[in-house]
């Protein structure tokens, strides 16, 4: 029988697995091979990548030697540290220079949102971490209530809290803009940090000196003289090693600050170890001896002797932290284990039978105080260092000594401390700790006049801020009178009443602080910058100042006169326009462009500003002829009198006539005009009297001082407060407002109305929208001879006389100033919101001001008695204000501490404590 071939080719299901089984072992290997070959490509490639990399490590090796040939080339010829720091300085001050950052805000509103002491940066120089010396004390700094920024490389900006008011930022320069208007103590380690707080207006300087100046990478002679400068400016000097004496001996009052610990960051747990660091496992797990080092692992570090600890039996030896050496010369029981947070030592010095400071010793290591010292100390653990000179004076139970060469043994008493010997280390770090530190460096800013300004940083909270050029005069002694001030005086009165503070900012020559009456008045300039000279470029800084000073701080920004607000301007805005100010003898313009470059700082600030309001017309006028959208945009709102306070009453019957000038005294209102006037009148008219009431430079005052002596008793010359002019109105006859240029609805002239004089005045400004010529004054042009006619009408028809005053007295109550601040008023609820105010004036009643306080030094006053009382009122939050003998130059003045000279006169009555 044959077989059925039908039969044979139908595979059996046996068949069909091991077929698909067959093919899919095909596949299976193929992948292994391809998978082999991907293996053999990489082991290829890494073999490749390990070759270049070796020839990019020898490159990267030679490339770092020639970078160290090269600066030491230039070492030699002293220009290595010189071109790096003007760089710095120059990056640095252009940064200042322009405008407020975003990130720069962000600090700002750290700066104003807490209640702190005093303000201490640490520029770059390393990074937070490992914790070191300046990062201890900042922390210490801090919980003493001072805000402290500790600034490290990065290139992107960062802000971090670590702990309540320590901030650690990437990006020192948005801080240097945030600081502008601060005082700071800046603790300076490293002398390249000095090009970042060289552009600090307002510091006090510690030098702290942690090693010798050679010791540094871009040593040179010009370094060596930066210290020397910076050794002698620094207002507090200290220094970290004995033998760093040498470098601060210039100093005799440089401070010895060695190192120190905070104990409680390495007290073991109580409860129980935690669980082994992963990278310790395999090492504890051999159960050795395992001696500990943290730090940096560089050229100072003695590989020899570290070396021979390891060749002992049953010694493990961990190092923890950057390695900057080469690792091939230790043998395999040396573990680099690198940097570890701060936080984490304790962690792994727990499995530490000892712990070592193995430092080459020489003039450099000589002169450091090692910080890890009085931290193994707080471990207490058994100490090994070699003699360096901090550590060899504390040799004894539980530090030993060692020496390359000299034969290392551990026995059992080494290895197990005594009692005696575990109290000791925890004794040398209890007795030096960080807060102890902190309380010497406290101590000392303390006892140091020139050093107290660290305490006298300007309060916050909110407020509506004013920018003027004027209020007193650039050294803060002599209150203007002007009509300016006196609005002023009126919008803080208008802001009192809505419920929020008001300061004023201004021009000055140093950073002096003064209050009129309720208001707070602060000069914008400081050591570098004064208002010696009108230049652009020195407005401009003042402008710049201001938004340092003000920018994110205040709830409102006004400026008066509007102009100040060029270049830039803060927001939210209103400017003031006390009337055209730019109408002066440099009006004449030979053409347009000569026009447009004279009057651009006014045409820009009006169009940055968010709302003018003008007290005339002649204004809105001017800037619809230029800029009709602004003009459009202005608020006319004129000047005022108050009816209670000025008003008629009858006129002295003594035969008299009494002619007033009551103004500045300079030329721009008059006063020349009215000078050239003044004799012939006297010499026509027997029974007149000229008054000049106001204040005025020494030259122009000089110039009324002769014509008092040509007419004696006839020519007067003195000041009144504002709240005492009525006083002089209702002695007048005729009112004198002679203004050649920049004048706006004058408050003299309405003032001069409201209580029924006959006014005088020239068709200047906004003194139109005052006076109807002939009905209720005389418009006259400005100039001698149509005054002097003006004043000889009055004089010879004294019923015109009396019309006019009629009228004025009717005119004038169209100014009233109740209206006026209403007015005022609607603005300023526009331009914050009521929820603003609401939120303001609540804060405002919860919060009590700390005064002001004024310390009269006499002949016998003794620094050791009222120094403390100082700083106590300080602390409080107090304005202080301290006269006499053994004070400070008025110069060294800032924010809540001003030094003031014997003659001052201060426009306020603080409270009085007399020292003699």
């Amino acid at each position: 029988m044959r077989d059925n071939p039908e039969v044979f080719a139908a595979p059996t299901a046996v068949q069909r697995e091991a077929e698909a089984l067959r093919r899919a072992l095909e596949r299976f290997q193929a992948l292994i091979e391809d998978q082999f070959d991907s293996l053999e490509s990489r082991k290829r490639t890494i073999a490749e990548l390990e070759r270049e990399g070796e020839a990019g490590v020898a490159a990267v090796r030679q490339l770092r030697e020639e970078i160290v040939r090269l600066e030491g080339e230039l070492a030699k010829a002293d220009l290595l540290f010189a071109p790096r720091y003007r760089d710095q300085s120059i990056y640095y001050g252009q940064f200042v220079e322009s405008p407020l950052t975003d990130e720069a805000r962000r600090i700002m509103q750290v700066v104003q949102g807490g209640d702190y002491r005093g303000i201490v940066v640490y520029p770059i120089a390393v990074h937070w971490e490992p914790l070191q010396r300046p990062q201890q004390l900042l922390i210490e700094f801090a919980r003493r209530g001072y805000l402290c920024f500790f600034c490290e490389p990065g290139g992107q900006f960062r802000l971090k809290e670590r702990e309540r008011g320590l901030y650690v930022v990437s990006g020192q320069e948005h801080l240097l803009q945030a600081l502008q208007t601060c005082h700071v103590l800046v603790l300076n380690t490293y002398l390249m940090q000095n090009a970042w707080a060289d552009h600090l207006p307002h510091k006090t300087v510690w030098y702290d000196v942690l090693d010798r100046v050679d010791f540094f990478g871009l040593y040179d002679r010009n370094m060596l003289a930066k210290h020397y400068e910076v050794l002698h400016e620094a207002d507090l000097v200290t220094y970290s090693a004995r033998r760093l004496a040498e470098y601060v001996g210039d100093r005799p009052d440089a401070v010895y600050l060695p190192n120190a610990v905070r104990p409680e960051d390495f007290r073991a747990e109580s409860a129980g170890k935690r669980e082994t660091p992963e990278e310790l496992k395999a090492i504890v797990a051999k159960n050795k001896k395992i001696v500990g080092y943290y730090g940096a692992i560089e050229e100072w570090f003695d590989t020899k002797l570290v070396i021979e600890l390891a060749r002992l039996p049953q010694v493990e030896i961990v190092l923890i932290g950057h390695c900057g050496i080469s690792q091939d010369p230790f043998p395999d029981n040396v573990h680099f284990l690198g940097p570890k947070p701060y936080a984490r030592l304790k962690e792994y010095a727990e499995h530490f039978d000892a712990l070592m400071i193995p430092f080459v010793v020489n003039d450099l290591t000589n002169a450091v105080s090692p910080v890890k010292f009085f931290e193994y100390c707080a471990i207490g653990k058994p100490i090994l260092s070699t003699p360096i000179a901090e550590v060899l004076p504390y040799a004894g139970p539980g530090i030993t000594i060692v020496r390359s060469g000299e034969g290392l043994a551990f026995d059992d008493s080494f290895r197990n401390l005594t009692p005696d010997a575990r109290t000791r280390l925890r004794s040398i770090a209890g007795s030096n700790q960080w807060k102890t530190r902190a309380d010497e460096i406290e101590c000392e800013l303390e006892s140091r006049p020139g050093c107290l300004k660290l305490l006298a940083n300007r309060p916050h909270g909110p407020h509506v801020s004013v920018f003027t050029a004027t209020f007193f005069d650039y050294d803060g002694e002599n209150f203007y009178t002007g009509g300016a001030e006196r609005y002023l005086i009126d919008l803080h009165e208008v802001c009192e009443e809505l419920g929020v503070r008001l300061d004023l900012h201004q021009y000055g020559n140093y950073a002096w602080y003064r209050k009129y009456r309720n208001i707070d008045v602060y000069s914008l300039g400081h050591g570098t910058l004064d208002i010696g000279e009108f230049s652009m470029e020195r407005l401009n800084a003042f402008n710049r100042r201001y938004l340092y000073a003000e920018e994110g701080k205040s709830l409102l920004h006004i400026y008066s006169a509007f102009f100040q607000a060029y270049p830039r301007v803060a927001h939210p805005s209103i400017g003031i326009s006390h009337g055209v100010a730019w109408d002066n003898r440099g009006s004449d313009y030979a053409n347009g462009e000569q026009f447009w470059l004279s009057n651009e700082r006014f045409i820009r600030s009006a169009e940055h500003l968010q709302k003018i309001v003008s007290v005339d017309t002649n204004t809105a006028n001017w800037f619809q002829t230029v800029s009709y959208r602004t003009g459009q945009q202005m608020l006319t709102i004129p000047n005022y009198v108050d009816p209670n306070e000025f008003f008629p009453v009858p006129r002295k019957r003594d035969g008299k006539i009494r002619i007033v000038y009551p103004r500045r005294l300079y030329e721009a209102r008059g006063l020349y005009l009215t000078l050239a006037s003044a004799d012939r009148i006297l010499a026509r008219y027997p029974s007149t009297e000229f008054h000049f009431v106001g204040k005025g430079f020494d030259e122009d005052v000089r110039q009324i001082r002769e014509a008092m002596k040509r007419w004696p008793g006839r020519v007067f010359c003195y000041h009144r407060d504002p709240d005492e002019m009525h006083a002089v109105y209702k002695e007048a006859d005729i009112v004198l407002i002679p203004t050649l240029y920049s004048e706006g609805t004058s408050l003299s002239c309405l003032e001069a109305c409201a209580t029924g004089n006959a006014v005088i005045a020239t068709r200047i400004g906004g003194l139109t929208d005052i006076v109807i010529d002939r009905f209720n004054g005389l418009l006259v042009g400005p100039n001698a001879e149509a005054l002097e006619a003006a004043i000889v009408e009055c004089l010879d028809n004294p019923e015109l006389r009396r019309r006019m005053g009629s009228n004025a007295l009717q005119v004038s109550k169209a100014f009233d100033k109740a209206s006026w601040k209403e007015r005022w008023k609607k603005v300023i609820r526009d331009a914050l919101g009521s929820e603003e105010l609401q939120n303001d004036g609540r804060a405002k009643a919860e919060k009590r001001e700390p005064g002001e306080i004024e310390f009269r030094l006499g002949p016998g006053a003794k620094e050791a008695d009222w120094l403390p009382e100082v700083v106590g009122c300080l602390k409080k939050g107090m304005a202080v204000f301290i006269r006499g003998d053994g004070g400070q130059p008025p110069e060294s003045s800032f924010g809540r501490l001003q030094w003031i000279a014997e003659e001052t006169e201060l426009s306020f009555r603080p409270t009085v404590a007399r020292f003699d």
